[in-house]
């Protein structure tokens, strides 16, 4: 405590010093916010280590394939003077015209139309819709459904793309196909679409710069708005508003300086950072305010503000950051930066609360002096009037039956111990974005009109990919899996096992026989240059109805890649999955995994944090207890609510367990302090002195996590929706728990019931 004292001391006597240097520190920061980037590629989701990735990569780079977009090409209106059939010859010619355009792209390997159709049988497009309903009608319906609906009013463009995975790619990719498609003449009544893999994540990533700067702003009302009641002056509210602005300024800037990417999780940190840092700001204003008026001086305020709330801000900046730390321990990327700008960020914050508050409040009561030709004692609204006496209220029914308080404890947790059996996870990339966006509802058509266009691959290596004996294995291995389609969603094929049997009619037991239909062939790359590689291409719906539904058909093709590539194919040759549709279930099986690692490592990190800094076990139990109960609670909430775990969400245990424990640690560290003084009734003053300070920190801390859903992406909503209950749930807890666990501990000591 003395330390404390003397950094209390230091910080006010040279606090223009301080705040000189945090205004350069924040000129710093503008700068680095010009280097922010955003980043929504899958990949960069999963560890760099990761086999999956190796393979994915080892796809990209030796097939050119991995990546794609599907452009649906759909009547979607019946006015007079347009066109009412896909098959019309206008539209064909259009399609056509759009391939054409789309091929001349550097990144474009290959594209699948009707018109390819017509080229191959009629050597030109068809001159009319005669023409075009005949050759269409050759073809066995199984052929024909998958490039034209059953109503002909759709059909689609499959463009195989090879691109660097860098967000600048990215968006030069989606924006150049764009231009084709615009640049194309399509006949009236038709829409032309851009969806799949490219097409989605262009998408999370227009709506990842739009959330931030939404969120951000909104967050920023809400809680100037919360500030202006409590404290009943704008002058006022700013005082802990102005330390906020620095550190989210700085945690930004910071940002940019190191590389960290705003990405699915990361873009959520400004709405965040201003919900939970201003917390810290407003502890050191009340307990000023407070101190004000017991007759103190501004300076003694100042110093007894920043003295005595040092300790509980000091051990609720530690177990927050302990429990965002936790999220290092996790083998996902996005975690890692989540866990860097938040630990960045409370820090920044915690300390420009302490270190600029002090210097804008004594500015703050001089101007007013000179303004009024004297000091002005303020009113904090939440210390006087209604909510001052419901938390003396509370504080005294508390005191007199603590034990009543904990049995009611104890019912709300079996009711959410219930939901947490109910929670799921969900990772699938087109969840991501709103229903109802042209992007999603153009994959909702293609589902089920054609099945699905999911790509999923088989990469097989071996010494020569041309051995007879490996490619009969790929043929049979084929052809298994396809008479699966009921159950695992394969409506289409391909591989150089296809080629091969095309040109002969069965798989010849001569290599060199197979080395000339490979020479022969024309069609996209299937082999590696060395010969050591091929890949095996399904096409369907994989991606499911429900994340079970994904589950049940990965784990099938796990399964049965595993079995082939012992029973089918010579020793030495391995077969692994790969594709976009492939990360994702390796992402789920991770996000399980992470879930509980991060959760179990970040409680223990936060009660390690409290034993150390307390050194009391009952004290410690009456803190940490709370931020179990917020933890338990929340999921269950989400298991009620239907919010199901993302990799975003992954580290939200975590992250609530040390937010949670902050709620409790005020209101023991005032309940030692009043009872250290011989304070008779230590417990009702900590609850009516802290619990409003409390109550302003969780509202403006919650607000800051609801402003996440003004952003459209559903995974910020639920983010957003997680967090604020975790919040309240902690903080509930906190008003419940804490004060009856004291009571019952050292209900002897101070009057009342106890043990």
């Amino acid at each position: 405590m003395k330390l404390l004292r003397g950094a209390a001391r230091v910080i006010v006597r040279y606090r223009v010093a301080f705040a000189l240097i945090a205004i350069f520190l924040l000129v710093v920061s503008i700068y680095g916010i010009q280097n922010l980037r955003f980043e929504s590629d899958l990949r960069t989701m999963l560890p760099e280590n990761h086999p999956a990735i190796a393979d994915y990569t080892t796809l990209q780079n030796e097939f050119q394939s991995g990546d794609s977009t599907l452009i649906v090409v759909k009547v979607d209106s019946i006015e007079p003077g347009g066109v009412y059939d896909i098959r019309d010859p206008k539209v064909i010619e259009a399609v056509y015209e759009l391939e054409q355009r789309l091929r001349q792209r550097e990144y474009v390997t290959d594209t699948m139309s009707i018109a390819d159709i017509y080229m191959q049988v009629l050597g030109r497009l068809p001159k009319n819709e005669e023409e075009a309903k005949f050759v269409l009608d050759m073809l066995p319906p199984e052929e024909r459904y998958q490039l034209v609906s059953r109503d002909y009013t759709t059909t689609i463009i499959a463009v195989t793309i090879s691109r660097e995975k860098k967000t600048e790619t990215l968006v030069r990719v989606y924006k150049g196909i764009e231009e084709d498609i615009n640049d194309v003449k399509f006949p009236k009544n038709v829409e032309v679409i851009q969806t799949g893999n490219i097409g989605i994540t262009y998408r999370i990533l227009e709506l990842l710069q739009s959330d931030l700067n939404k969120t951000m702003a909104i967050s920023f009302i809400l809680v100037i708005a919360l500030l202006l009641y409590f404290y009943r002056s704008p002058v006022k509210a700013a005082i802990p508003l102005i330390p906020l602005i620095f550190g989210v300024t700085m945690t930004l800037g910071f940002m940019g300086l190191m590389n960290i990417p705003l990405d699915l999780a990361t873009t959520t940190i400004g709405a965040m950072l201003i919900g939970m840092g201003i917390d810290y700001g407003i502890h050191v204003t009340n307990r000023y305010y407070e101190e004000r008026g017991k007759g103190r001086s501004i300076e003694e305020a100042a110093e007894e503000a920043v003295a005595e709330t040092g300790k509980a801000l000091l051990g609720a900046a530690l177990t927050t950051i302990a429990g965002f730390a936790a999220m290092y321990l996790s083998s996902l990327p996005m975690l890692h930066h989540l866990a860097t700008a938040l630990v960045l960020g409370l820090s920044l914050a915690a300390l420009n609360a302490v270190v600029i508050t002090p210097a804008v409040i004594i500015l703050e009561e001089d101007i007013m002096k000179r303004l009024k030709g004297h000091y002005v004692v303020p009113e904090v609204r939440s210390h006087s009037g209604f909510v001052g006496r419901a938390f003396h209220s509370l504080g005294e029914a508390i005191r007199r039956k603590p034990v009543a308080f904990l049995a009611a404890v104890f019912l709300i947790t079996l009711f959410f111990g219930y939901g947490i059996t109910q929670v799921t996870t969900e990772v699938r990339l087109e969840k991501f974005v709103p229903k109802g966006m042209p992007e999603i509802e153009a994959l909702m058509d293609i589902r089920s009109d054609f099945g699905g266009q999911d790509e999923l691959y088989v990469l097989i290596k071996a010494d020569d990919v041309r051995n007879p004996a490996i490619v009969r294995g790929i043929y049979r291995f084929e052809n298994q899996i396809k008479a699966d389609s009921y159950y695992n969603g394969v409506f289409d094929s391909d591989s150089i096992a296809d080629v091969v049997h095309r040109e002969y009619g069965y798989i010849p037991n001569d290599e060199g026989k197979i080395k000339e239909a490979l020479n022969d062939y024309r069609g996209a790359n299937m082999v590696s240059s060395d010969y050591s590689m091929t890949i095996l291409k399904f096409k369907g719906d994989f991606g499911g109805a429900s994340m079970d539904d994904f589950r049940r058909i990965m784990h099938y093709f796990e399964e049965e890649t595993e079995r082939a590539q012992d029973t089918e194919f010579p020793p030495g040759t391995r077969l692994s999955l790969t594709g976009d549709i492939y990360l994702n279930y390796v992402l789920d099986q991770l996000t399980k995994v992470e879930i509980n690692r991060i959760s179990t490592y970040g409680t223990v990190f936060v009660v390690l944090i409290v034993l150390l800094l307390f050194r009391r076990p009952k004290v410690s139990m009456a803190m940490i207890t709370p931020m179990f109960l917020g933890a338990l609670w929340t999921v269950g909430f989400m298991g009620w609510a239907g919010i199901p775990f993302t990799q975003s969400l992954a580290g939200v245990i975590s992250m609530i367990v040390g937010l949670g424990v902050d709620y409790g640690m005020h209101l023991t560290h005032r309940f030692l302090e009043e009872m250290n003084e011989g304070n008779p009734r230590p417990i009702v003053t900590s609850v009516e002195s802290v619990g409003p300070g409390i109550l302003a920190g969780a509202l403006t801390t919650a607000g800051g996590f609801l402003a996440l859903l003004a952003g459209e992406l559903p995974t910020i909503h639920d983010f957003g929706t997680t967090l604020a209950f975790g919040i309240f749930a902690s903080m509930f807890a906190a008003y419940l728990v804490t004060p009856a666990l004291l009571q019952v501990f050292y209900g002897k000591n101070i009057g009342g019931d106890g043990v």
